[in-house]
């Protein structure tokens, strides 16, 4: 006697409520149990979708990947599975009106325009696409580019995008309605010019053939920018607007020098709070005066320094990795922590006026 199926032909709504106590592996796996199934599971609300090649690999794995001759044959046999898995899926779906975030972490090149497409035509909030550099995918290739259109796109809020090659030597971000925007070791980038009124955190980890900066967003409130060990002699500078909204900068192995920077600079950025200076250039003499800065990170500096700080509103000063001839502290708020971790046979002094 073959035993009644009584879920699939409960009302649509039940089994959307059934599918929302299972994970999302779990209800792709009830979707394939009868066709009724399929069918709803089309329509069954998915707020976030996530494609992870490195965890699909480990819960896919076939002793037959162990037979094949080469490192190459396994990689290509791992990575059709995972294309025509993605595929699939996509395929099955209908349209996604709550669709929040979708997210990809690839190794190499597959189908990233039907991933994308898909995302932009159920105008998803948050889109997160990361190419790892993986060695045993090497001569398969990367993913060569991802259609520059995601940057001026209507519902995107949140965009970010790793080790991918964008297919531009310029960015230009203006009427984009982005508010977050991460952009990490996209190889092709010459050329950064951020003008947007709506952008409120822009993280850039550079690739090697970056030259110049330009930002000058109003309602920016932290950047974050790190060269990494990528960045060329050939880069030239780092500009910013009047960032009266900034509240957290960060600079990392920036090929500029800084306290020359900072004296261009920080006087823009009325709203500055938190500073953080790693891995950067130094003259003999580094001079801050700022009216709300609360907390300073000097990280790994090698060469002898003057620190000379007037911060009224300083509670945190961390020197780790660095050389300061002197500390000079003018004008510091009574609770200031400040911690130093000097290198070995280093001579200096603090000065507290």
């Amino acid at each position: 006697m073959v035993a009644a199926d009584l879920i699939s032909n409960l009302h649509e709504e039940i089994i959307h409520h059934i599918m929302s106590f299972l994970s999302f592996s779990e209800a792709i796996r009830m979707s394939v149990l009868s066709k009724r199934l399929n069918s709803v599971w089309r329509t069954f609300p998915l707020p976030v979708i996530e494609f992870d090649q490195e965890l699909f690999e480990e819960k896919s794995k076939r002793p037959l990947d162990e037979m094949l001759d080469s490192v190459s044959e396994r990689n290509i046999q791992k990575m059709s599975r995972f294309s025509d898995n993605t595929e699939d899926f996509l395929r099955r779906r209908g349209p996604d009106s709550f669709l929040r975030k979708f997210k990809l972490r690839t190794h190499c090149v597959f189908d990233l325009d039907r991933c994308v497409d898909y995302a932009l035509e159920n105008r998803v909030q948050e889109l997160d696409i990361r190419s790892d550099k993986e060695e045993n995918f090497s001569s398969l290739g990367r993913i060569v580019s991802i259609n520059p259109e995601v940057f001026a796109a209507k519902s995107i809020r949140v965009l970010k995008l790793s080790g991918l090659e964008l297919g531009i030597q310029k960015l230009i971000l203006t009427d984009s309605l982005i508010e977050e925007l991460s952009i990490n070791h996209c190889d092709s980038l010459e050329t950064v010019r951020v003008f947007s009124d709506k952008l409120l955190f822009f993280e850039l980890r550079c690739g090697p053939r970056l030259l110049d900066i330009e930002i000058d967003s109003p309602n920016l409130q932290s950047l974050t920018f790190d060269g990494g060990d990528e960045l060329t002699e050939e880069f030239r500078k780092i500009n910013l607007g009047d960032l009266e909204s900034l509240k957290s900068l960060s600079l990392r192995n920036a090929e500029i020098v800084i306290d020359l920077w900072i004296k261009e600079n920080l006087s823009k950025l009325i709203g500055l709070e938190n500073l953080s200076i790693e891995g950067c250039l130094y003259s003999s003499n580094v001079q801050i005066s700022h009216p709300r800065l609360k907390n300073i990170e000097f990280l790994n500096c090698t060469e002898a320094v003057d620190l000379e700080l007037v911060t009224p509103n300083l509670v945190s000063l961390c020197c780790s990795g660095i050389r300061p001839s002197s500390i000079r502290l003018t004008s510091t708020s009574t609770q200031c922590e400040v911690r130093i971790s000097l290198k070995k046979k280093t001579k200096g002094f603090l000065i507290l006026a």
